[in-house]
């Protein structure tokens, strides 16, 4: 009944995933339990399981983005009074900006052959479907495109006043993490040269952090959510808002283990009210997510419940924190959940040149393909073993690849905040 649980189960076989490690010329048989960040230089992984985490990821976003979005910036100045309860979208999954900007480019890039789509193509596909449910940087970028200018200008300070502190950042850039398992390097290059399209400055910052956190959790399974954080915060640049922010959820989380509304009071007071990070922000938000994935700890809808109730761009946040533990859980375990009812079925009514119905099956095979290809061109390969597929994946360090520039623009005062009509409402 949901998700066409037969036919993907028995794509799933019961096999366990054999992972290896290539130690000088040779490779030694582990667990994906065993990951370590060193001194491993690649990993083979099944395809069974890689699907599995790849669907779960993605099926995480939509779940947190949609089921999210009663809460998008009801929870401010405070948070939600409870954890609020939902299943997993009964009704199907359908386009929205949390998904449907990434399942636009990830579109082309599929019918295209190519990871990173010329701007000049990018400027073509954005004025063909970017014209309803597009918000504050993205808006602005389209409307750039009208008077001729190209990204990545659109995503410039000079002519977007949102991308310095813009949300982009962060919501339309996950899946590139997805398509690039244990490759955050790979990862934050592709999710850089989309994100710039309306964004630069702190907002990059907020990018190659997302991207390399989903990208690193596919091969860092053991890890505990603090040390995936501390792990991805390598590609951010430590002088960031970006970077501190992180750091100040995790240590607030440290001081108030069992208090998230303590927690979240503390990250309030210091980057909204005092350094003036507005509700739409990078910052602000990232903040928000790191409190829903440590207090979460692993369990995904404990997690996408803090994600909604810590509040700001909630639908946002539950859609990233949805990622994120979505790849770790794998889809199978997400659909044996108790909150699950999600049929096997999207429906996009905002992106004209995409098809309007699709099976989230079937998007997930594409993130698949997608993947299949970076493996490849990072120098991994597709091996054939006791007749089934598996992707020996060449991993990578995370590594900061674009710094945060010498000058910067920053909240003016410790009240500014963004005015309701620059926030993003639906």
């Amino acid at each position: 009944m949901f998700h066409n649980r037969l036919g993907f189960m028995s794509f799933m076989v019961a096999a366990a995933t054999v992972v290896s490690f290539l130690g000088g010329n040779r490779c030694r048989l582990a667990f994906p339990e065993e990951a370590t960040t060193a001194p491993q230089q690649c990993v083979t992984m099944s395809e069974e399981e890689l699907l599995d985490r790849i669907y779960g990821g993605w099926v995480g976003m939509l779940i947190g983005g949609l089921e999210g979005l009663p809460h998008e910036f009801k929870y401010v100045e405070e948070p939600s009074s409870t954890l609020p309860e939902f299943t997993f979208l009964a009704k199907g999954a359908r386009s929205d900006d949390d998904n449907d900007i990434e399942w636009m480019h990830l579109w082309f890039m599929y019918q295209k052959g190519t990871l990173k789509i010329p701007y000049d193509e990018i400027v073509a596909i954005w004025k063909a479907n970017m014209n309803q449910g597009v918000w504050v940087a993205n808006k602005r970028a389209r409307e750039l495109m009208e008077l001729g200018i190209v990204p990545p200008l659109t995503g410039s300070i000079e002519h977007n006043a949102h991308a310095w502190y813009n949300l982009a950042g962060q919501f339309c850039v996950e899946s590139y993490g997805l398509i690039a398992p244990g490759m955050p390097q790979t990862a934050a290059d592709i999710g850089l040269h989309y994100a710039r399209i309306s964004v630069s400055q702190e907002p990059l910052q907020a990018t190659q952090f997302w991207t390399t956190l989903v990208s690193r959790t596919f091969v860092l399974s053991s890890m505990s959510t603090m040390e995936l954080l501390e792990d991805a915060l390598l590609a951010v640049d430590p002088r960031s808002e970006m970077a501190h922010a992180i750091r100040h959820a995790i240590t607030a989380y440290q001081k108030h283990p069992t208090d998230w509304k303590a927690a979240r009071r503390e990250i309030h007071q210091h980057w909204y009210k005092d350094r003036g990070w507005n509700a739409n922000s990078v910052i602000v938000n990232g903040a928000a997510v790191c409190l829903a994935l440590v207090y979460g700890d692993g369990d995904f809808y404990q997690t996408l419940r803090y994600a909604m109730a810590i509040g700001y761009d909630a639908d946002c946040n539950a859609a990233t924190a949805g990622t994120v533990v979505g790849v770790r859980w794998g889809f199978r375990r997400i659909s044996e959940h108790p909150q699950f009812s999600m049929p096997d079925q999207y429906e996009n009514r905002t992106r004209p040149q995409l098809p309007q119905k699709m099976r989230v099956s079937e998007q997930a095979n594409i993130l698949l393909q997608l993947a299949k290809k970076v493996i490849v061109e990072q120098g991994g390969e597709v091996i054939q073993k006791d007749g089934q597929t598996h992707y020996r994946i060449r991993l990578q360090e995370p590594k900061l690849l674009e710094p945060l520039p010498e000058i910067v623009k920053r909240p003016i005062r410790k009240d500014t905040a963004a005015p309701a009509e620059d926030k993003r409402s639906q």
